[in-house]
Parts: structure tokens; C-alpha cells; sequence
């Protein structure tokens, strides 16, 4: 994983340092499932540093994708034969690959095919969703962003191993202030400020209303 890289010897890889203070956590949110805990947070703080190296730059010229990929779609919709040929032609690559791999007695899955018009749907909607945010983002949008996918992730973590994070409504205290708290050390530079007790108290009531639905 990319949180365990570092180009100063003598700083602790970040994954060794976030597994220290799992077990902590764990405890405060009364996680029973430990081991699925511990390999999908591994995921959120990586996701968060990801997110983090790209910033908005990395939205540039989703426009142009975005229009391509819709000229793509129509022009496989005026040609429909076309489009089917290259279903295909997917299926018998997924195939050929399918017997290298069982003729090489390989334990690697052959990939799975996909579907082409559905692929380009999600990926129109991808990119126009992130156009939209591109072209409304303020000044520390993008960071306000990244913490709240890094607080969702945290929290959709701890339910599926058993567990819950929470805030105190009346002091400002809980094992989600804790967690994060905890995690700060290891997480960007952008983390070190935007997530007060009320702010993750927002975040959690926002989570919560979507899980409801």
C-alpha cells in the first residue's frame, strides 16, 4: 500500500504507526469483527492520502473526457453491430485468458467482462460528477471533501466490523472525537484542523440519515 512508503529512514511508515492505535480504537467503538476493522481502515487512510496528493488539479479537463466518452456512447448507439462485435470480442478475450491461466495452473481469477454501455454510463456520470464539483468548489472545498470521505469511510468501517463511533451532544466528547484524534498524526496535513467536535458530530448525523434511507 502507498501509506507504507517513505523516503526518510528514520520516520516510522505510516501503516506501522495506524496499527498501532487500531487496538485503541477498536475498544472505545466495540468493534467485533477486529480483522475486517483493521484491512478496510488500512484502505480509508490511504484513500485519504490519495485524495489528498491529487487535490483539485487533478479535475482538470474532465469536460473534454466527459465529451468524448458521451461521443463514444452515440456513436456505438447509431452502431449497434459494432457495439456488439466488440462485446464480443471482450467475451472471447475474457475466455482465451481464462484457459491461460487454468492451462498455466495459475490461482489468479480470470477478469470479469464487463459491460461496455454500462462502463461508459458510470464513467459519464463519474466525470460529470466531478465537474460539478470542480466548477463549485471554494476556496477549501476540496479539502472539506477529503475529510468528510475520510470520516464516512471511518464510520462505514467500524459499523461493518460490529462496531460504532459517536459524539456527546453535551460536552463534545466520544469515541469518534477520540478516533480521529488518534489518527491525526498519521493522516495529511489538511487534517490537523476542520474537524471540531461539532463538525464530526454533523458528519455523523449526515451518515446516519443516509444508512436510514
Amino acid at each position: 500500500m502507498s501509506i507504507s512508503r517513505t523516503s526518510e529512514p528514520k520516520v516510522e511508515p505510516i501503516c506501522i504507526g495506524v496499527e498501532r492505535i487500531l487496538p485503541r480504537i477498536e475498544k472505545s467503538a466495540g468493534v467485533k469483527k477486529p480483522e475486517i476493522f483493521r484491512a478496510c481502515m488500512m484502505d480509508v487512510v490511504d484513500r485519504a492520502h490519495r485524495m489528498a496528493r491529487q487535490g483539485p488539479a487533478s479535475l482538470k479537463r474532465t469536460r473534454r473526457v466527459r465529451q468524448l466518452v458521451c461521443k463514444l456512447q452515440k456513436e456505438l448507439t447509431d452502431n449497434p453491430d459494432l457495439s456488439q462485435h466488440l462485446e464480443h470480442v471482450q467475451h472471447l478475450e475474457h475466455v482465451s485468458k481464462h484457459w491461460e491461466l487454468e492451462y498455466s495452473g495459475s490461482l489468479l481469477a480470470a477478469p470479469k467482462v464487463s459491460n461496455l454501455a454500462d462502463a461508459l454510463s458510470q464513467t459519464v456520470s463519474a466525470l460529470h460528477w466531478l465537474e460539478r464539483m470542480k466548477e463549485k468548489r471554494r476556496p477549501g472545498k476540496w479539502e472539506e471533501r477529503v475529510r468528510k470521505e475520510f470520516v464516512n469511510g471511518l464510520l462505514d468501517t467500524t459499523y461493518a466490523a460490529g462496531g460504532d463511533l459517536g459524539v456527546n451532544r453535551r460536552n463534545g466528547r466520544g469515541s469518534l472525537v477520540d478516533a480521529v484524534n488518534l489518527l491525526k498524526p498519521h493522516l495529511p496535513e489538511l487534517f490537523q484542523h476542520g474537524l471540531s467536535a461539532y463538525t464530526l458530530r454533523t458528519l455523523k448525523e449526515a451518515w446516519l440519515k443516509i444508512r436510514k434511507k
